[in-house]
């Protein structure tokens, strides 16, 4: 019975920590979104770098920029999920703001065109990094003090499994991703 409940808690806290992140990037994208809209035609901007080179393939370069972020994303298992919650506004910033220079440049139906492929994919991605960066901390929220035998640091310390796990699965999206992103790159060559 007490197994049924953990992983029912468990479910819940994955769950929460999921929506929390999703809320935290759809708000600071909007944020972004319409503070630059409009303000920015001709821009270029830091995006603008090239991914290929010599050194790091494509693919390898997308896959490890993105993987470098689901790892930020992961490190609120180390901060309380403060950091999960920084890394992913400031990703919702950062998409927010290159969405509306993209759209102000080439348009709407271009962006959507070029980057749906693989963005909401990466975006789950990062939204389940995020999450997996927040579930310690929601178990110390969500701590019962009837179970016996548990101090908040050991299930705070058991839920870092069951956030590397989150992380492996975030993971598997980032790849996904990257291979869709260097296929629509290459694609266009």
């Amino acid at each position: 019975m007490r197994g049924h409940m953990e992983i029912s808690t468990i479910r819940d806290e994955i769950n929460l920590a999921i929506i929390i992140s999703s809320l935290v990037l759809a708000l600071s994208v909007g944020v972004s979104y319409c503070t630059l809209i409009g303000h920015m035609r001709g821009g270029g901007g830091m995006l603008a770098a090239p991914l290929d080179s010599t050194i790091n393939p494509l693919f390898l370069s997308i896959l490890l920029r993105n993987s470098v972020v689901a790892l930020g994303l992961f490190s609120g298992v180390l901060t309380f999920g403060l950091s999960s919650l920084l890394n992913i506004a400031f990703i919702g910033f950062t998409v927010g703001s290159t969405t509306a220079a993209a759209i102000m440049e080439v348009g709407a139906k271009s962006v959507i065109i070029s980057v749906a492929g693989y963005a909401i994919i990466e975006i789950i991605g990062y939204i389940l990094a995020a999450a997996s960066g927040l579930v310690p901390v929601l178990s110390i929220l969500n701590y019962q003090h009837g179970i016996a035998g548990t101090t908040k640091f050991a299930i705070y310390i058991r839920r870092i499994r069951c956030s590397f796990i989150l992380l492996m699965i975030s993971l598997v999206f980032i790849f996904s991703g990257a291979i869709l992103e260097t296929l629509i790159i290459v694609s266009r060559s």
